[in-house]
C-alpha cells in the first residue's frame, strides 16, 4: 500500500483510477461527479497534484452527504498481464461515520419578531408552523441538499405571505467532526409586514380599467400574498381578454405600507375568424365557421358565434357573454338547429339568457329559454311545439385535473320546469342526476363509473319538444348502439321518453407517453316509465390519447342485444 505522495509517476506511467468503496449510494455519487472514476474515463500521468485534487473533490462531494471525516487512500494494484502500458491504481474510500444534526436554532427579527414580542396568536402559531417544516430536524443526517432546501423554504414562506422583503441575515452550520454531530444555526429577518396598495395597470388599451375589476382584483389593505396575485393573475389570463398576464409587487420596504401591485397586460385581439373541421361518429362530417368580437359595442361583451355543417345535423348560434360580476357570468342567444337521428327530422329556434356562478368547487347555472320546436316522422304528423323554460343546475367538482382526471368526482343536478299557462304547449318539469369517478389504481391504471337518471314528470310526451326529452346511445353514453337510438319506437323511428338511466364502467390503463388502453361496458335506456325500463347493454374495448383539451376515445363497442359493433370517437372530458 502507498500514501498519495508514495506514487511515483516513473515508476507508473499513464495510470486509470479504480474506486473501492463499500457504500454503494455515496460509490454512485462519486462515479457520477468524478471523471476518472467513469467508465470512459482516459489514461492519466500520475502527478501529486492530481491526488490532491481527487482528495478534494471526493472529500468534498461526501462532505455535502454528511461526511465530514473520509479516510481516503491510493494503492497501486499490479501491473495487467495483458501487457497494457497503463497501470490501475485503487482509490480506497472509508466514508466514516455520519454527522446528525444535534441542535437547531432559528432566530427572528423585523416585524415578525415584535409580533412574538406582542404575543400575536397568529405569529405564535406561524412559529410553530416554521419549526414542524423544518426541513433539518434533530437527530436526521446532515446533507447539504437538505440544508438548502430548509433555508429555502423558511425563506420562500416568509415572502410569500406578508413579509415580500424577508431574508436571511446569518446560516451557520457548526460541524464537531470528533463526534460527528452538527448544530444549525438561522437567523431570518422577515422585514416589514407587506400590504397592498392600487393597481398600477400597463399594457390596458382596448377594454376599460373597471373591466379589471370584474375578477375580483386585490384590495388596497390587504395583507400581501403571492397566492392571492397569482389567484389574480390566472383569473385575467382565463378571461377571453387577455393573452399574457403578470402579476406582481416590488419588494421594496420603503413601499411596505401599501405597495402597489403591478399588472402587466397583452391584450388579445378583438375580433376573431376561425374555420374548422372535424368528424363524430354520433353526427357524421362537419364544417364549421365561427366568428367572435370580445369589444361588442366598445362594452368588453364577448360574442360568440358560429355557423356548423354537419352529416346529420346543421346549426347556428350567436351568444352575447357580459364581463363577470362578484364571480357571477351573465349571457343571452340565439340558435336555429336542424337534426336528422334515428328517424327523427326536428327543426327548432330558440332564445334564452342565462346566469352562472362559481363558488370554490361549486357551479351554479340559472337559464330562461324560449324554445319553438317542429318534429316530423316519415308517414306520421307533423308536430310542432313550444316551451318557455326555466332551468336551474348545480354542479361539484372535486377532481385533480379538469381535463385529464385521474382521482375525484362530478356530481351534477338540473331542473327545468315549463308551465303551459305561459307560452308552452305542456306543462312539465324535467330532473336529471348525473355522478362520475376516477378511482386511480396507481399512476397507470384507473377505474371510471358513470351513472345518470332522468325523469320529466308530466301526464304524457305530448305537447313537450324532443329537447326536453330523453334518448341515449352512442359516444359518452351506452357506447355500440347508435347515436340516440334508444328510445320509443314509433314507425321505424326513435323518439323521447320520459324517464331515462344509463350506467357505464371502464378500466383505462396509460401505456409509455400519451397512449392508453380501455375497457368498458354500458347499459341505459329511454321510455315512458320506469316500469317498462329495459337496460340495453354493450361491451367494449378502446384506445385513448392524452390532448389538452382531454383524453381523444376511439371504442368499439359491441351491442348485446342489436349483436352488432359499432365504432365511437369522442373527447372523453369529464361532465
Amino acid at each position: 500500500m502507498s500514501a498519495a505522495g508514495e506514487l511515483s509517476a516513473e515508476r507508473l506511467g499513464t495510470v486509470r483510477f479504480v474506486l473501492s468503496m463499500k457504500a454503494d449510494t455515496e460509490s454512485a455519487l462519486l462515479k457520477e461527479h468524478i471523471a476518472e472514476f467513469s467508465s470512459n474515463a482516459e489514461p492519466q500521468n500520475i502527478t501529486p497534484a492530481l491526488l490532491r485534487r481527487l482528495r478534494q473533490d471526493i472529500s468534498g462531494i461526501l462532505f455535502t452527504e454528511g461526511y465530514f471525516n473520509p479516510q481516503i487512500r491510493f494503492e497501486a494494484l499490479p501491473q495487467a498481464r495483458s501487457g497494457a502500458a497503463e497501470r490501475q491504481i485503487s482509490v480506497i474510500v472509508e466514508r466514516g461515520e455520519r454527522t446528525v444534526i444535534e441542535n437547531v436554532s432559528i432566530r427572528f427579527a423585523g416585524a415578525f419578531n415584535d409580533a412574538l414580542k406582542a404575543e400575536q396568536q397568529d405569529a405564535i402559531q406561524r412559529r410553530r408552523q416554521v419549526h414542524e417544516d423544518w426541513g433539518l430536524s434533530v437527530g436526521q443526517p446532515f446533507r447539504e441538499g437538505d440544508w438548502s432546501d430548509a433555508k429555502n423554504g423558511l425563506l420562500e414562506s416568509f415572502r410569500s405571505d406578508r413579509y415580500a422583503a424577508a431574508r436571511l441575515e446569518e446560516t451557520a452550520v457548526k460541524v464537531d467532526a470528533e463526534s460527528s454531530t452538527a448544530r444549525v444555526e438561522v437567523a431570518l429577518d422577515s422585514g416589514p409586514e407587506f400590504r397592498l396598495g392600487a393597481l398600477s395597470v400597463k399594457g390596458l388599451q382596448r377594454y376599460p380599467l373597471w373591466l379589471l375589476d370584474r375578477y375580483d382584483p386585490p384590495k388596497p389593505g390587504e395583507l400581501y400574498s403571492r397566492n392571492r396575485l397569482l389567484d389574480f393573475q390566472r383569473t385575467l389570463q382565463n378571461s377571453p381578454y387577455f393573452a399574457s398576464v403578470a402579476v406582481q409587487i416590488d419588494a421594496d420596504p420603503d413601499k411596505a405600507a401599501a405597495v402597489p401591485v403591478e399588472v402587466n397586460l397583452t391584450e388579445r385581439k378583438a375580433r376573431d375568424l376561425s374555420f374548422g373541421a372535424g368528424y363524430s361518429s354520433n353526427t357524421g362530417f362537419r364544417g364549421e365557421i365561427a366568428y367572435r368580437d370580445r369589444d361588442i359595442l366598445s362594452r368588453a361583451w364577448d360574442l360568440r358565434s358560429a355557423v356548423r355543417i354537419e352529416q346529420k345535423r346543421q346549426l347556428g348560434y350567436a351568444d352575447v357573454y357580459l364581463p363577470p360580476s362578484d364571480q357571477v357570468l351573465n349571457s343571452f342567444g340565439v340558435l336555429a338547429d336542424r337534426q336528422d337521428v334515428s328517424g327523427v327530422r326536428t327543426v327548432k329556434q330558440a332564445i334564452g339568457v342565462r346566469r352562472t356562478s362559481h363558488t370554490g368547487d361549486i357551479e351554479r347555472r340559472f337559464g330562461l329559454n324560449l324554445l319553438r320546436e317542429k318534429s316530423t316522422i316519415e308517414g306520421e304528423p307533423e308536430e310542432i311545439s313550444k316551451a318557455l323554460v326555466w332551468s336551474a343546475g348545480w354542479t361539484w367538482r372535486d377532481i385533480d385535473d379538469a381535463f385529464n382526471p385521474h382521482k375525484g368526482k362530478i356530481i351534477q343536478a338540473d331542473v327545468a320546469v315549463s308551465e303551459k299557462a305561459l307560452l308552452s304547449d305542456q306543462r312539465f318539469v324535467r330532473l336529471v342526476g348525473k355522478y362520475q369517478q376516477w378511482m386511480p389504481l396507481n399512476k397507470q391504471d384507473t377505474l371510471i363509473f358513470r351513472v345518470e337518471a332522468g325523469q320529466v314528470i308530466a301526464p304524457d310526451e305530448e305537447g313537450i319538444p324532443e329537447e326536453y326529452l330523453f334518448r341515449t346511445g352512442g359516444a359518452s353514453t351506452v357506447r355500440g348502439y347508435a347515436y340516440q337510438s334508444i328510445g320509443i319506437p314509433v314507425q321505424g323511428a326513435v323518439t323521447g321518453g320520459r324517464v331515462m338511466a344509463v350506467v357505464s364502467a371502464e378500466a383505462v390503463h396509460w401505456l409509455n407517453g400519451n397512449w392508453g388502453v380501455a375497457a368498458f361496458a354500458d347499459a341505459g335506456d329511454a321510455t315512458s316509465v320506469w316500469r317498462k325500463l329495459s337496460l340495453k347493454k354493450s361491451i367494449g374495448t378502446g384506445l385513448r390519447y392524452r390532448t389538452p383539451a382531454g383524453p381523444v376515445a376511439l371504442d368499439l363497442g359491441y351491442a348485446l342485444k342489436t349483436k352488432r359493433a359499432r365504432i365511437d370517437f369522442s373527447i372523453a372530458i369529464a361532465f
